[in-house]
Protein backbone atom coordinates (compact mmCIF):
# COMPACT_ATOMS: atom_id res chain seq x y z
CA UNK A 1 0.00 0.00 0.00
CA UNK A 2 3.00 2.20 -0.32
CA UNK A 3 5.64 3.57 -2.66
CA UNK A 4 3.89 3.39 -6.02
CA UNK A 5 6.30 5.90 -7.53
CA UNK A 6 9.63 4.72 -8.86
CA UNK A 7 11.75 6.62 -6.31
CA UNK A 8 13.53 4.41 -3.72
CA UNK A 9 12.05 4.39 -0.24
CA UNK A 10 15.02 6.02 1.40
CA UNK A 11 15.20 8.83 -1.16
CA UNK A 12 11.77 10.03 -0.09
CA UNK A 13 12.90 10.88 3.42
CA UNK A 14 11.53 7.75 5.09
CA UNK A 15 12.96 7.06 8.51
CA UNK A 16 15.58 4.34 8.78
CA UNK A 17 14.75 2.92 12.17
CA UNK A 18 15.23 -0.83 11.98
CA UNK A 19 13.00 -2.97 14.12
CA UNK A 20 13.65 -6.67 13.75
CA UNK A 21 11.11 -7.75 16.33
CA UNK A 22 7.54 -8.46 15.30
CA UNK A 23 4.04 -8.72 16.56
CA UNK A 24 3.72 -12.48 17.00
CA UNK A 25 0.17 -13.65 17.41
CA UNK A 26 -0.47 -17.21 18.53
CA UNK A 27 -3.11 -19.16 20.31
CA UNK A 28 -1.21 -20.13 23.41
CA UNK A 29 -2.95 -22.62 25.65
CA UNK A 30 -0.75 -22.57 28.72
CA UNK A 31 -1.70 -23.27 32.29
CA UNK A 32 -0.71 -23.90 35.90
CA UNK A 33 0.04 -27.60 35.98
CA UNK A 34 -2.51 -29.96 37.49
CA UNK A 35 -3.08 -33.66 37.12
CA UNK A 36 -6.65 -33.17 35.85
CA UNK A 37 -7.07 -31.56 32.45
CA UNK A 38 -10.42 -30.01 33.29
CA UNK A 39 -8.92 -28.03 36.18
CA UNK A 40 -6.00 -26.49 34.24
CA UNK A 41 -6.15 -22.71 34.51
CA UNK A 42 -4.23 -20.20 32.38
CA UNK A 43 -0.76 -19.16 33.51
CA UNK A 44 2.02 -18.38 31.11
CA UNK A 45 4.90 -20.77 30.60
CA UNK A 46 3.85 -23.88 32.51
CA UNK A 47 1.99 -26.37 30.32
CA UNK A 48 1.93 -27.40 26.66
CA UNK A 49 -1.32 -28.95 25.52
CA UNK A 50 -2.06 -31.45 22.77
CA UNK A 51 -5.23 -32.36 20.90
CA UNK A 52 -4.68 -35.54 18.88
CA UNK A 53 -7.67 -36.81 16.89
CA UNK A 54 -7.66 -40.55 16.22
CA UNK A 55 -8.58 -40.06 12.56
CA UNK A 56 -7.88 -36.47 11.48
CA UNK A 57 -9.15 -34.92 8.28
CA UNK A 58 -6.19 -35.15 5.90
CA UNK A 59 -7.34 -32.66 3.26
CA UNK A 60 -5.88 -29.13 3.17
CA UNK A 61 -6.35 -26.26 0.72
CA UNK A 62 -3.46 -23.78 1.04
CA UNK A 63 -3.68 -20.31 -0.48
CA UNK A 64 -0.56 -18.13 -0.68
CA UNK A 65 -1.65 -14.49 -1.12
CA UNK A 66 1.46 -12.63 -2.31
CA UNK A 67 2.02 -8.91 -2.63
CA UNK A 68 3.34 -8.42 -6.18
CA UNK A 69 4.06 -4.71 -5.99
CA UNK A 70 7.44 -3.26 -6.91
CA UNK A 71 9.25 -3.81 -3.60
CA UNK A 72 8.71 -7.56 -3.17
CA UNK A 73 11.40 -9.22 -5.33
CA UNK A 74 13.70 -10.40 -2.51
CA UNK A 75 10.81 -11.70 -0.40
CA UNK A 76 9.35 -13.66 -3.30
CA UNK A 77 12.76 -15.20 -3.95
CA UNK A 78 13.02 -16.27 -0.31
CA UNK A 79 9.53 -17.78 -0.45
CA UNK A 80 10.40 -19.89 -3.46
CA UNK A 81 13.74 -20.97 -2.01
CA UNK A 82 12.28 -21.96 1.36
CA UNK A 83 9.07 -23.64 0.23
CA UNK A 84 10.79 -27.06 0.57
CA UNK A 85 11.28 -26.31 4.29
CA UNK A 86 7.56 -25.61 4.55
CA UNK A 87 6.80 -28.96 2.92
CA UNK A 88 9.36 -30.77 5.07
CA UNK A 89 7.25 -29.95 8.13
CA UNK A 90 3.98 -31.01 6.47
CA UNK A 91 5.54 -34.31 5.45
CA UNK A 92 5.99 -35.15 9.15
CA UNK A 93 2.23 -35.20 9.75
CA UNK A 94 1.02 -38.60 10.97
CA UNK A 95 0.38 -40.67 7.85
CA UNK A 96 2.67 -38.53 5.69
CA UNK A 97 1.96 -35.59 3.42
CA UNK A 98 -1.75 -34.68 3.49
CA UNK A 99 -4.01 -34.35 0.45
CA UNK A 100 -3.13 -30.91 -0.86
CA UNK A 101 -4.50 -28.20 -3.07
CA UNK A 102 -1.98 -25.34 -3.26
CA UNK A 103 -2.82 -22.07 -5.01
CA UNK A 104 -1.10 -18.72 -5.44
CA UNK A 105 -2.90 -15.41 -5.90
CA UNK A 106 -1.79 -11.78 -5.69
CA UNK A 107 -3.02 -8.73 -3.82
CA UNK A 108 -3.41 -6.89 -7.13
CA UNK A 109 -7.06 -5.96 -7.65
CA UNK A 110 -6.04 -2.93 -9.68
CA UNK A 111 -8.53 -0.11 -9.27
CA UNK A 112 -11.40 -2.41 -8.41
CA UNK A 113 -13.60 -1.64 -5.41
CA UNK A 114 -16.86 -3.15 -4.19
CA UNK A 115 -18.76 -0.45 -6.09
CA UNK A 116 -16.91 -0.86 -9.39
CA UNK A 117 -13.64 -0.06 -11.16
CA UNK A 118 -12.18 3.43 -11.18
CA UNK A 119 -11.67 5.08 -14.55
CA UNK A 120 -8.03 5.94 -13.94
CA UNK A 121 -4.59 4.43 -14.23
CA UNK A 122 -1.17 4.87 -12.66
CA UNK A 123 1.78 2.61 -11.95
CA UNK A 124 0.72 -1.03 -11.95
CA UNK A 125 -2.90 -0.20 -11.11
CA UNK A 126 -5.22 -0.84 -14.05
CA UNK A 127 -8.69 -2.33 -14.32
CA UNK A 128 -9.35 -5.21 -11.95
CA UNK A 129 -5.69 -6.26 -11.83
CA UNK A 130 -5.34 -10.03 -11.39
CA UNK A 131 -8.92 -10.12 -10.04
CA UNK A 132 -8.21 -13.01 -7.66
CA UNK A 133 -7.39 -15.48 -10.42
CA UNK A 134 -5.03 -18.21 -9.24
CA UNK A 135 -1.68 -18.15 -11.01
CA UNK A 136 -0.94 -20.64 -13.77
CA UNK A 137 2.18 -22.18 -15.27
CA UNK A 138 3.03 -24.72 -17.95
CA UNK A 139 4.32 -27.13 -15.28
CA UNK A 140 0.83 -27.45 -13.79
CA UNK A 141 -2.40 -28.69 -15.34
CA UNK A 142 -5.05 -26.28 -14.10
CA UNK A 143 -4.90 -23.28 -11.80
CA UNK A 144 -3.56 -24.90 -8.64
CA UNK A 145 -1.35 -27.75 -7.51
CA UNK A 146 -3.02 -31.06 -6.69
CA UNK A 147 -1.08 -33.63 -4.67
CA UNK A 148 -3.34 -36.29 -3.15
CA UNK A 149 -2.89 -39.81 -1.83
CA UNK A 150 -4.78 -42.56 -3.66
CA UNK A 151 -6.24 -45.70 -2.12
CA UNK A 152 -3.28 -47.78 -3.33
CA UNK A 153 -0.79 -45.52 -1.53
CA UNK A 154 0.46 -43.69 -4.64
CA UNK A 155 -0.15 -39.99 -5.15
CA UNK A 156 -2.21 -38.24 -7.80
CA UNK A 157 -0.47 -35.07 -8.96
CA UNK A 158 -1.16 -32.56 -11.72
CA UNK A 159 2.34 -31.14 -12.11
CA UNK A 160 5.58 -32.10 -13.80
CA UNK A 161 8.81 -32.64 -11.88
CA UNK A 162 9.18 -31.82 -8.19
CA UNK A 163 6.50 -30.18 -6.09
CA UNK A 164 8.90 -27.42 -5.06
CA UNK A 165 9.60 -26.57 -8.70
CA UNK A 166 5.89 -26.42 -9.49
CA UNK A 167 5.25 -24.10 -6.55
CA UNK A 168 8.23 -21.93 -7.45
CA UNK A 169 6.79 -21.48 -10.92
CA UNK A 170 3.42 -20.37 -9.53
CA UNK A 171 4.93 -18.13 -6.87
CA UNK A 172 7.04 -16.18 -9.37
CA UNK A 173 4.36 -13.47 -9.54
CA UNK A 174 6.69 -10.60 -10.41
CA UNK A 175 6.67 -7.03 -9.11
CA UNK A 176 4.49 -5.19 -11.62
CA UNK A 177 1.31 -5.30 -9.52
CA UNK A 178 -0.69 -2.41 -8.12
CA UNK A 179 0.89 -0.52 -5.22
CA UNK A 180 -2.54 -0.12 -3.61
CA UNK A 181 -2.56 -3.65 -2.23
CA UNK A 182 -5.92 -5.24 -1.42
CA UNK A 183 -4.82 -8.36 0.47
CA UNK A 184 -8.13 -9.10 2.16
CA UNK A 185 -10.29 -8.25 -0.81
CA UNK A 186 -8.08 -10.45 -2.99
CA UNK A 187 -8.53 -13.39 -0.58
CA UNK A 188 -12.31 -13.06 -0.84
CA UNK A 189 -12.20 -12.64 -4.59
CA UNK A 190 -9.89 -15.63 -5.05
CA UNK A 191 -12.15 -17.93 -3.04
CA UNK A 192 -15.30 -16.79 -4.88
CA UNK A 193 -13.96 -16.40 -8.43
CA UNK A 194 -15.47 -19.13 -10.63
CA UNK A 195 -12.18 -19.22 -12.55
CA UNK A 196 -10.73 -21.03 -9.53
CA UNK A 197 -13.46 -23.66 -9.30
CA UNK A 198 -12.35 -26.85 -7.57
CA UNK A 199 -9.63 -25.29 -5.44
CA UNK A 200 -11.79 -24.95 -2.34
CA UNK A 201 -13.06 -28.30 -1.05
CA UNK A 202 -15.92 -28.15 1.47
CA UNK A 203 -14.42 -30.84 3.70
CA UNK A 204 -10.80 -29.64 3.60
CA UNK A 205 -8.95 -27.46 6.07
CA UNK A 206 -8.27 -24.01 4.63
CA UNK A 207 -4.96 -22.24 5.21
CA UNK A 208 -4.43 -18.65 4.00
CA UNK A 209 -0.91 -17.21 4.11
CA UNK A 210 -0.41 -13.49 3.39
CA UNK A 211 3.09 -12.37 2.38
CA UNK A 212 3.38 -8.61 2.04
CA UNK A 213 5.52 -5.65 3.05
CA UNK A 214 2.62 -3.16 3.17
CA UNK A 215 -0.82 -3.07 4.75
CA UNK A 216 -4.20 -3.90 3.30
CA UNK A 217 -6.26 -1.31 1.43
CA UNK A 218 -9.32 -3.31 0.38
CA UNK A 219 -11.70 -0.85 -1.19
CA UNK A 220 -15.41 -0.39 -0.77
CA UNK A 221 -15.44 2.72 -2.96
CA UNK A 222 -13.44 3.44 -6.10
CA UNK A 223 -13.53 7.13 -5.16
CA UNK A 224 -10.18 6.61 -3.41
CA UNK A 225 -8.54 6.94 -6.83
CA UNK A 226 -10.57 9.89 -8.08
CA UNK A 227 -8.92 13.22 -8.71
CA UNK A 228 -5.37 11.93 -8.29
CA UNK A 229 -2.70 10.44 -10.55
CA UNK A 230 0.12 10.17 -8.00
CA UNK A 231 0.30 6.79 -6.30
CA UNK A 232 2.06 8.13 -3.20
CA UNK A 233 -0.81 10.53 -2.54
CA UNK A 234 -3.39 7.77 -2.98
CA UNK A 235 -1.38 5.53 -0.67
CA UNK A 236 -1.38 8.08 2.12
CA UNK A 237 -5.05 8.80 1.50
CA UNK A 238 -5.69 5.13 2.20
CA UNK A 239 -3.56 5.23 5.38
CA UNK A 240 -5.40 8.27 6.74
CA UNK A 241 -8.73 6.66 5.98
CA UNK A 242 -7.81 3.24 7.38
CA UNK A 243 -5.96 4.08 10.61
CA UNK A 244 -6.61 6.22 13.66
CA UNK A 245 -4.03 7.15 16.28
CA UNK A 246 -3.87 9.23 19.44
CA UNK A 247 -3.05 12.22 17.22
CA UNK A 248 -4.05 13.03 13.61
CA UNK A 249 -2.07 11.50 10.73
CA UNK A 250 -1.17 14.86 9.21
CA UNK A 251 2.09 16.05 10.74
CA UNK A 252 5.50 14.30 10.78
CA UNK A 253 6.29 12.38 13.93
CA UNK A 254 5.97 9.14 15.85
CA UNK A 255 2.37 8.17 16.56
CA UNK A 256 1.02 5.93 19.30
CA UNK A 257 -2.19 4.04 20.07
CA UNK A 258 -2.77 3.41 16.38
CA UNK A 259 -5.44 0.97 15.24
CA UNK A 260 -7.75 0.34 12.27
CA UNK A 261 -10.84 2.51 12.07
CA UNK A 262 -14.19 0.82 12.57
CA UNK A 263 -15.74 2.89 9.78
CA UNK A 264 -13.98 4.56 6.86
CA UNK A 265 -14.80 6.63 3.84
CA UNK A 266 -13.22 4.35 1.26
CA UNK A 267 -12.39 0.92 2.72
CA UNK A 268 -14.27 -2.23 3.57
CA UNK A 269 -14.22 -3.10 7.29
CA UNK A 270 -11.80 -5.84 8.32
CA UNK A 271 -14.64 -7.74 10.01
CA UNK A 272 -16.20 -8.35 6.62
CA UNK A 273 -13.29 -10.55 5.57
CA UNK A 274 -13.00 -12.33 8.92
CA UNK A 275 -16.69 -13.25 8.74
CA UNK A 276 -16.36 -14.34 5.12
CA UNK A 277 -13.43 -16.67 5.75
CA UNK A 278 -14.85 -18.13 8.95
CA UNK A 279 -18.16 -18.68 7.18
CA UNK A 280 -16.57 -21.03 4.65
CA UNK A 281 -16.18 -23.81 7.24
CA UNK A 282 -18.60 -25.49 9.63
CA UNK A 283 -15.83 -25.59 12.25
CA UNK A 284 -13.70 -22.49 11.64
CA UNK A 285 -11.93 -22.87 14.97
CA UNK A 286 -10.11 -25.97 13.78
CA UNK A 287 -10.41 -25.83 10.00
CA UNK A 288 -9.36 -22.25 9.15
CA UNK A 289 -5.68 -21.41 9.56
CA UNK A 290 -4.47 -17.86 8.86
CA UNK A 291 -0.89 -16.61 8.83
CA UNK A 292 0.87 -13.45 7.83
CA UNK A 293 4.48 -12.57 7.04
CA UNK A 294 4.16 -8.80 7.07
CA UNK A 295 5.70 -5.57 8.29
CA UNK A 296 6.11 -4.76 11.99
CA UNK A 297 3.33 -2.63 13.46
CA UNK A 298 5.74 -0.34 15.32
CA UNK A 299 7.07 2.24 14.99
CA UNK A 300 4.14 3.94 13.28
CA UNK A 301 5.41 7.28 12.05
CA UNK A 302 4.63 9.98 9.55
CA UNK A 303 7.61 11.33 7.56
CA UNK A 304 8.14 13.76 4.70
CA UNK A 305 8.95 12.46 1.23
CA UNK A 306 11.23 14.14 -1.32
CA UNK A 307 8.39 16.48 -2.26
CA UNK A 308 7.92 17.40 1.41
CA UNK A 309 4.58 15.60 1.53
CA UNK A 310 3.45 13.66 4.58
CA UNK A 311 3.61 9.88 4.02
CA UNK A 312 3.68 6.80 6.22
CA UNK A 313 7.26 5.88 7.12
CA UNK A 314 8.53 2.31 7.21
CA UNK A 315 8.56 0.34 10.45
CA UNK A 316 11.80 -1.33 9.37
CA UNK A 317 14.50 -0.91 6.72
CA UNK A 318 16.73 -3.79 5.70
CA UNK A 319 19.05 -4.84 2.91
CA UNK A 320 20.03 -1.25 2.23
CA UNK A 321 16.91 -0.12 0.39
CA UNK A 322 14.24 -2.65 1.36
CA UNK A 323 11.50 -1.49 3.72
CA UNK A 324 8.28 -2.75 5.25
CA UNK A 325 5.39 -0.78 6.68
CA UNK A 326 2.98 -1.21 9.60
CA UNK A 327 0.27 -3.77 8.83
CA UNK A 328 -2.46 -2.87 11.31
CA UNK A 329 -5.45 -3.92 9.19
CA UNK A 330 -3.78 -7.17 8.17
CA UNK A 331 -2.93 -7.86 11.83
CA UNK A 332 -6.51 -7.29 12.91
CA UNK A 333 -7.66 -9.73 10.25
CA UNK A 334 -5.20 -12.39 11.45
CA UNK A 335 -6.35 -11.94 15.06
CA UNK A 336 -9.86 -12.91 13.99
CA UNK A 337 -8.94 -16.60 13.82
CA UNK A 338 -8.24 -19.23 16.45
CA UNK A 339 -5.38 -20.87 14.56
CA UNK A 340 -3.16 -18.01 13.51
CA UNK A 341 0.34 -16.61 13.58
CA UNK A 342 2.02 -13.41 12.42
CA UNK A 343 5.72 -13.09 11.65
CA UNK A 344 7.85 -10.19 10.48
CA UNK A 345 8.91 -9.81 6.86
CA UNK A 346 11.74 -7.50 7.91
CA UNK A 347 15.01 -8.97 6.75
CA UNK A 348 13.54 -10.68 3.66
CA UNK A 349 14.58 -14.18 4.84
CA UNK A 350 11.33 -16.11 5.28
CA UNK A 351 12.89 -19.40 6.40
CA UNK A 352 11.89 -19.38 10.09
CA UNK A 353 8.48 -17.89 9.39
CA UNK A 354 7.57 -20.54 6.81
CA UNK A 355 8.65 -23.35 9.15
CA UNK A 356 6.53 -21.89 11.95
CA UNK A 357 3.51 -21.50 9.68
CA UNK A 358 3.85 -25.09 8.49
CA UNK A 359 4.00 -26.21 12.13
CA UNK A 360 0.83 -24.22 12.79
CA UNK A 361 -0.90 -26.03 9.95
CA UNK A 362 0.44 -29.36 11.17
CA UNK A 363 -1.05 -28.77 14.61
CA UNK A 364 -4.51 -28.50 13.07
CA UNK A 365 -4.13 -32.15 12.06
CA UNK A 366 -2.89 -33.12 15.53
CA UNK A 367 0.79 -32.67 16.30
CA UNK A 368 2.39 -34.98 18.89
CA UNK A 369 5.66 -32.97 18.88
CA UNK A 370 6.45 -30.72 21.85
CA UNK A 371 7.56 -27.23 20.93
CA UNK A 372 9.38 -26.76 24.23
CA UNK A 373 11.48 -28.87 26.54
CA UNK A 374 9.41 -31.13 28.78
CA UNK A 375 10.34 -30.67 32.43
CA UNK A 376 12.17 -33.60 34.02
CA UNK A 377 10.62 -33.88 37.48
CA UNK A 378 13.46 -36.10 38.79
CA UNK A 379 16.78 -35.49 36.98
CA UNK A 380 18.55 -37.94 39.29
CA UNK A 381 16.51 -40.83 37.90
CA UNK A 382 17.49 -42.17 34.45
CA UNK A 383 15.12 -41.18 31.65
CA UNK A 384 12.64 -38.32 31.40
CA UNK A 385 10.27 -38.13 34.37
CA UNK A 386 7.52 -36.06 32.77
CA UNK A 387 4.48 -34.66 34.53
CA UNK A 388 1.58 -35.10 32.12
CA UNK A 389 -2.18 -35.45 32.24
CA UNK A 390 -3.53 -37.51 29.30
CA UNK A 391 -7.13 -38.51 28.61
CA UNK A 392 -9.37 -39.91 25.91
CA UNK A 393 -12.14 -37.47 25.00
CA UNK A 394 -15.16 -38.06 22.78
CA UNK A 395 -15.95 -35.07 20.54
CA UNK A 396 -19.55 -34.94 19.30
CA UNK A 397 -20.64 -33.43 15.96
CA UNK A 398 -21.98 -30.32 17.69
CA UNK A 399 -18.58 -29.67 19.25
CA UNK A 400 -19.49 -30.78 22.75
CA UNK A 401 -17.15 -33.19 24.52
CA UNK A 402 -17.15 -36.05 26.99
CA UNK A 403 -14.01 -36.98 28.91
CA UNK A 404 -13.89 -40.78 28.92
CA UNK A 405 -10.87 -42.02 30.83
CA UNK A 406 -7.45 -41.00 32.03
CA UNK A 407 -4.60 -42.69 30.15
CA UNK A 408 -1.76 -43.84 32.45
CA UNK A 409 1.94 -43.55 31.72
CA UNK A 410 3.45 -46.65 30.12
CA UNK A 411 5.26 -49.06 32.40
CA UNK A 412 2.34 -50.27 34.48
CA UNK A 413 1.20 -52.89 31.96
CA UNK A 414 -2.10 -51.07 31.33
CA UNK A 415 -3.26 -50.14 27.81
CA UNK A 416 -3.71 -47.63 26.40
CA UNK A 417 -0.74 -45.81 27.90
CA UNK A 418 1.45 -42.83 27.03
CA UNK A 419 5.17 -42.20 26.83
CA UNK A 420 7.45 -39.45 25.55
CA UNK A 421 10.23 -40.29 23.13
CA UNK A 422 12.78 -38.51 20.96
CA UNK A 423 12.06 -38.29 17.24
CA UNK A 424 14.50 -36.05 15.36
CA UNK A 425 12.77 -36.75 12.04
CA UNK A 426 9.14 -36.03 12.85
CA UNK A 427 9.95 -33.24 15.31
CA UNK A 428 13.03 -31.75 13.61
CA UNK A 429 11.60 -28.21 13.67
CA UNK A 430 11.02 -28.07 17.43
CA UNK A 431 13.32 -27.13 20.28
CA UNK A 432 12.76 -30.41 22.08
CA UNK A 433 12.63 -33.09 19.33
CA UNK A 434 10.25 -34.88 21.70
CA UNK A 435 6.83 -36.30 20.94
CA UNK A 436 3.92 -37.87 22.79
CA UNK A 437 3.23 -41.50 21.87
CA UNK A 438 -0.02 -43.30 22.71
CA UNK A 439 0.32 -47.09 22.83
CA UNK A 440 -3.03 -48.84 22.35
CA UNK A 441 -1.64 -52.30 21.69
CA UNK A 442 -2.87 -52.23 18.10
CA UNK A 443 -6.44 -51.19 18.95
CA UNK A 444 -7.77 -48.44 16.65
CA UNK A 445 -10.15 -46.05 18.47
CA UNK A 446 -13.35 -44.68 16.89
CA UNK A 447 -13.09 -41.58 14.71
CA UNK A 448 -14.72 -39.36 17.35
CA UNK A 449 -12.02 -40.03 19.96
CA UNK A 450 -9.35 -37.41 20.65
CA UNK A 451 -6.39 -37.60 23.00
CA UNK A 452 -6.11 -34.50 25.17
CA UNK A 453 -2.79 -34.09 26.91
CA UNK A 454 -1.14 -31.45 29.09
CA UNK A 455 2.55 -31.71 30.00
CA UNK A 456 4.67 -29.36 32.04
CA UNK A 457 7.27 -27.58 29.95
CA UNK A 458 10.22 -25.44 30.93
CA UNK A 459 9.23 -22.27 29.08
CA UNK A 460 6.20 -20.66 27.47
CA UNK A 461 6.00 -22.64 24.24
CA UNK A 462 3.86 -20.06 22.42
CA UNK A 463 1.89 -22.88 20.80
CA UNK A 464 -1.72 -23.81 20.62
CA UNK A 465 -3.61 -27.01 20.23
Amino acid sequence: MRNTSSSPVLARGAATLLRTGSVIITLSLTACFDRKIASVTPEQGKVETKDLPSNPNRDADILFLIDNSGSMAEEQTSLRQNFPRFMDVLSTIEGGLPNLHIGVATSNLGMKASDGIANASFGGCTGAGDDGALQTNALITGRFIIDEELANGTRNVNYSGALADAFSALADVGTAGCGIEQHLGAIERTLTNSTNAGFLRPSAKLAVIVIADEDDCSLAHKALFEGETDGSVVNFRCTQDAIQCEHPLSEPGLLTQCEPRDTTQYLEPVDRYVSFLRGLKANPRDDVIVAGIVGDNNPFQIVLDAQQRAVLGPSCVYGGTQAAFPALRTSEFIRGFDRQVQRTICGADLTAALVEIAALLKRSFGDPCFESLVVDQDPATPGLQADCSVSDVRVFPDGSEQELATIPECGTGALPCWRIETDTRQCFYTESNLKLVIDRGGVIPPDDIHVRASCETSVDDGSFQ
